[in-house]
């Protein structure tokens, strides 16, 4: 959704690179700037996280102000196209933090750029922000060389919460594993919502890891907040059946996607059968459901509690390259498995791997739409 188009006035063009128009829209979860140039920007010597007082700076930012100061993204570095530095400045334009934010940025022609990102990333909140364009190639004279779009003050744009809605994917069919060829992994916790779900959630928020979560229906009611959290925070939520019972019929598969949708606005599109037992009318019915039939290539047997050190130790020694691993965090007392996951992850990353939901594993990816 567009929400502001500004062009630079004829007479406001007098610099060697000049900014001619820029367009920022919210796209599902992503902020999404547009820059139209009136020559190709050479990003290679744009500093990115520049200190805009100097006249020999070089730059191009995003100037975001929501409250007290700015906060500015900026183009250049030695990633240019996969982040922006972000500066933070007060009420003078002094830089007072410097940091970066992962971002895509795209040339779809030589004087255009688009550039996306997360706005949590950059530590942007939904609410009213006022936004500028600033740029400059350097030279002797501040006033010679800068530019500013609009020449003066600023336009207005409102970001929106948004939620996930669903995922792409979900078509029948049976999976146990992604790609092999990539070293990503996904984590997957079935039988809850249950009691130590909150802190299975902390230690991956800490971590910075996301999940698969595969609900029991009877399970959601009193923790709706609790599913809302998982998916606000990153994370998956699949379809695990009403009761947990093996060979389900249709309508204790789509019970639970119904509690899940009342609950979180989320449409499932992954299914785990209990006891990983299927056949084809299970994958059929799921399928019709618009949902995969997901199953593990990693179980650690963690729902006999054997202890947090064999089920790290099975984890570690059964995972590779595309593997989804099978844990639980309802179903019973799974205070084993919440003490392994910490371990699980930090081993996992020091061997290369990172880690996905279930669809993005599998190339897919959660649907998000802004609201409120």
């Amino acid at each position: 959704m567009a929400i502001a188009l500004l062009a630079l006035p004829a007479a406001a063009t007098a610099a060697p690179q000049q900014l001619l128009a820029a367009d920022l829209s919210q796209a599902g979860r992503k902020l999404v700037l547009t820059v139209r140039t009136s020559k190709p920007v050479p990003l290679a010597r744009l500093q990115a996280r520049p200190d805009t007082r100097r006249a020999s700076a070089r730059y191009l930012c995003l100037g975001l102000r929501g409250g007290r100061g700015e906060r500015r993204l900026c183009l250049g570095g030695p990633q240019a196209h996969r982040r922006l530095g972000l500066v933070l400045v007060n009420a003078r334009g002094k830089p007072v933090r410097r940091a970066a934010a992962a971002a895509r940025v795209r040339r779809p022609r030589p004087r255009k750029l688009v550039v996306s990102l997360v706005p949590e990333r950059a530590g942007l909140r939904p609410g009213r922000l006022r936004w500028r364009l600033l740029e400059s190639h350097g030279c002797k004279r501040r006033d010679r060389c800068a530019q500013a779009l609009p020449a003066a003050g600023a336009r207005r744009f409102r970001l929106r919460p948004v939620r996930a809605v669903g995922c792409t994917g979900g078509d029948a069919g049976l999976v146990t594993h992604g790609p092999r060829d990539r070293r990503t992994v996904a984590l997957t916790f079935d039988d809850g919502p249950g009691e130590l779900t909150p802190d299975f959630l902390r230690v991956l928020r800490e971590k910075g890891v996301p999940a698969t979560f595969f609900a029991i229906g009877r399970q959601v009611p009193g923790r709706e907040a609790t599913l809302r959290q998982m998916l606000a925070e990153g994370h998956e939520i699949g379809d695990h059946t009403t009761d947990h019972v093996e060979y389900p019929g249709h309508s204790q598969i789509a019970g639970t996607r119904e509690r899940i949708r009342a609950a979180a606005h989320f449409q499932p599109c992954l299914f785990r059968p209990p006891g990983g037992a299927f056949d084809a009318a299970v994958i059929a019915t799921a399928g019709g459901l618009g949902m995969a039939t997901v199953n593990w290539d990693v179980d650690p047997f963690d729902w006999q509690n054997p202890g947090s050190a064999a089920v790290q130790s099975r984890v570690l020694g059964a995972t590779g390259p595309g593997s989804i691993v099978l844990m639980h965090d309802g179903g019973g007392p799974r205070g084993g498995t919440l003490a392994a996951l910490p371990g699980i992850i930090d081993t996992l990353r020091a061997r290369g791997y990172r880690f996905a939901t279930v669809s993005q594993l599998l190339g897919h990816r959660l649907v998000y739409r802004p609201y409120g």
